[in-house]
């Protein structure tokens, strides 16, 4: 039981010490996919140009790794990383969370 306390006690602590995990705002994620993604991601290019995957309805942690990992260069695609190299971790993961939470288009229909 004092164990369990202990841990608790820790896991506590080690929040406060290492800061809050940053809460990802869709919002901040809808303003910056407008301003830098819809052009290639849109729904009309989408239907256009098939080299540009649709990103709606992907899963969260999906999208966040193939982001980070075009900003880090293991993901080899220039478009990509010039558009994400000046995005921090926390504006990844507000696009990532903005696309995730959107419907997947129907694209049969176009």
């Amino acid at each position: 039981m004092n164990a369990i306390i202990i841990m608790i006690a820790l896991c506590g602590l080690s929040a406060e010490v290492f800061g809050a995990v940053y809460q990802a705002d869709s919002e901040r994620g809808q303003a910056l996919a407008t301003a830098q993604c819809e052009s290639c991601h849109g729904n009309a290019v989408i239907a256009m140009a098939k080299q540009f995957p649709n990103l709606k309805g992907q899963k969260l942690a999906y999208l966040n790794k193939q982001l980070v990992d075009f900003k880090a260069g293991l993901r080899l695609d220039p478009l990509m990383r010039s558009q994400v190299s000046a995005l921090s971790s926390e504006q990844l993961q507000d696009v990532a969370l903005f696309y995730s939470q959107q419907v997947t288009p129907n694209l049969s229909a176009n």
